[in-house]
């Protein structure tokens, strides 16, 4: 696994973002929203050709090749906002490539000479939540003062991320690059969670002071958050129907 670059952004300490697919789809949302407002230009990858489709194509009997270069894992930078943007398409989901890739993460970004890294994920709780809050992790005490001075509350106790969004702060940590994970509230784990991606992609472009558009998401949330209120009143008058019924019985 290596980081094959196209071309070697010049910035000044840039911050980055990594965002992969995981729970309620925050971290991967996150990265695609910043994507789709800076429009910034790809400048690296990680090539896997293993990765690519286990299948071939043909036509009219003759073999068409497909591109077995095309990464799943994507860095990007936007020069105007001194930021680097890295995107996958997936997680390996056992230990050691997730944590090979998460040290490849790292090393682009020493080589960038990347200040801090961000990560925007999720953290389950239990029973639907109004307003998602997000807690926040950090590789040292001064970041932590710093989310506290933004009003991001330090996450309690003992907690355990799994996965590269997670193993990202550790290795930046062991290259004395600054780390920063957002935890956003969801009760929707295995689903996309909108509200929970508003959250953290709000708190996180404050952070940057990345004023990004999220008039989009906005609108998306509140449709959610009003379709599941619908759901839970007609659920809990079905409920009261059916007890009816058994009374009457």
């Amino acid at each position: 696994m290596e980081v094959r670059f196209i071309k070697k952004p010049e910035m000044s300490n840039p911050r980055m973002i990594v965002g992969l697919p995981g729970m309620g789809m925050v971290a991967r949302t996150t990265v695609n929203s910043f994507m789709e407002f800076l429009k910034p230009e790809l400048f690296a990858d990680i090539p896997m050709p293993y990765l690519s489709p286990s299948i071939a194509f043909f036509e009219k009997g003759l073999i068409v090749p497909i591109d077995r270069e095309v990464s799943p894992f994507k860095f990007y930078y936007s020069e105007k906002e001194n930021i680097i943007l890295f995107v996958g398409d997936i997680q390996f989901g056992y230990s050691a490539k997730d944590n090979e890739l998460a040290g490849k993460i790292v090393e682009a970004a020493k080589l960038c000479g990347v200040e801090i890294i961000y990560t925007v994920i999720a953290t389950h709780v239990q029973g639907y939540v109004e307003e998602p809050e997000v807690f926040g992790v950090a590789t040292s005490p001064e970041l932590l003062q710093f989310l506290d001075s933004k009003g991001v509350k330090t996450a309690d106790g003992s907690l355990q991320i799994s996965g590269v969004n997670g193993l990202v702060i550790e290795y930046a940590m062991r290259k004395e690059i600054k780390g920063i994970a957002l935890l956003s509230e969801t009760a929707f784990p295995d689903a996309l969670d909108i509200k929970s991606c508003y959250a953290g992609i709000k708190k996180v472009s404050e952070l940057l002071g990345i004023d990004i558009d999220l008039s989009r998401i906005e609108t998306e949330a509140k449709k959610f958050d009003e379709g599941f209120k619908k759901y839970l009143k007609d659920m809990q008058e079905k409920k009261r129907k059916e007890e009816d019924l058994g009374y009457i019985g």
